[in-house]
């Protein structure tokens, strides 16, 4: 039966250049309690003064990169000449693969009231980064970019709110409903769950993988262990149904762990320091891109 094993608090922290966030998890100390996701950071607030700094260019090399954005605007670029918008309820699921250079600068979104259109200077977003096995470190450079439309809002048999980014949910009526990011180079279940007041949301933990359920909004019990926002439960890797209460949201992900080797320094992430040492002398010689990432728009 899968139940919850450690129930893990993040830290406060700055990032980038200085946005004041939540890092739910990261850092080679618990990298194998995790894999194969690498860091979750829950970034934002009301107070524009705390996130305009943004993070601006840097290099990912060995790791794709996802950013969901609940409020807000994130504005990005690459020194590739791409540029884009992710506005609420967008997502950008980027595999740095061999390497990219880019920028994420957060930006107040705006907002109807009345007939009149004003700005609302909160930002909430989640970044998750998830590891490539050594096979596909080197791969090309990819973004999918999914507009809030294209991700599927079920509701679940038990009466929970999903949205589907990637993984499958059983919606009655319907049938199966799928993620619009699927093909990924390291299959992984990435879910936005709602449980309100006598609802119920039910999920089968595959034998073997990684599974971990952060709340950030209200409390919800997994099997009757409570779990508060702020909170992570990692669960056990025997498989089995889940099932989650309360009145709470949460990021639902699950993956098989690559059971590789971590070599990390900051933003690039390889097997082995040597790999780390060609990475910082292609960063210093400017040969560290290697390709135009690929855009596909879902």
């Amino acid at each position: 039966m899968a139940r919850v094993v450690h129930v893990l608090r993040g830290n406060w922290t700055r990032d980038g250049a200085g946005v004041r966030l939540y890092r739910v998890f990261g850092g080679p100390t618990l990298a194998e309690l995790t894999d194969p996701f690498l860091l979750l950071d829950h970034f934002g607030s009301r107070y524009p003064h705390e996130y305009l700094m943004g993070f601006p260019w840097h290099p990912h090399r060995g790791i794709q990169t996802v950013t969901y954005l609940l409020k807000g605007e994130v504005r990005h670029a690459d020194s590739m000449g791409y540029r884009g918008v992710l506005g609420a309820g967008d997502l950008q699921w980027m595999t740095a693969g061999s390497g990219i250079f880019h920028e994420e600068m957060p930006r107040p979104g705006r907002a109807r009231v009345g007939d009149r259109e004003v700005e609302n200077p909160e930002v909430s977003a989640f970044q998750l980064w998830v590891n490539l096995p050594r096979a596909l470190k080197m791969s090309d450079p990819e973004y999918k970019n999914v507009k809030a439309s294209s991700v599927p809002r079920v509701v679940a048999d038990g009466g929970a709110v999903v949205k589907v980014v990637a993984g499958r949910v059983y919606e009655p009526g319907t049938g199966v409903v799928e993620g619009p990011v699927s093909g990924l180079k390291v299959p992984v279940v990435y879910m936005d769950v709602a449980v309100a007041e006598g609802a119920f949301f039910r999920f089968a933990t595959r034998e073997g993988h990684t599974v971990l359920a952060y709340v950030f909004e209200g409390a919800v019990d997994f099997n009757g262990r409570r779990v508060s926002a702020g909170e992570l439960a990692v669960f056990n890797r025997e498989g089995g149904e889940v099932e989650a209460r309360g009145v709470g949201r949460f990021l639902l992900l699950s993956g098989r762990p690559l059971e590789e080797p971590i070599a990390w320094w900051g933003p690039i992430v390889m097997n082995t320091w040597d790999e780390i040492l060609e990475a910082r002398r292609e960063l210093a010689e400017g040969i560290f891109v290697k390709k135009g990432a690929r855009v596909v728009d879902l």
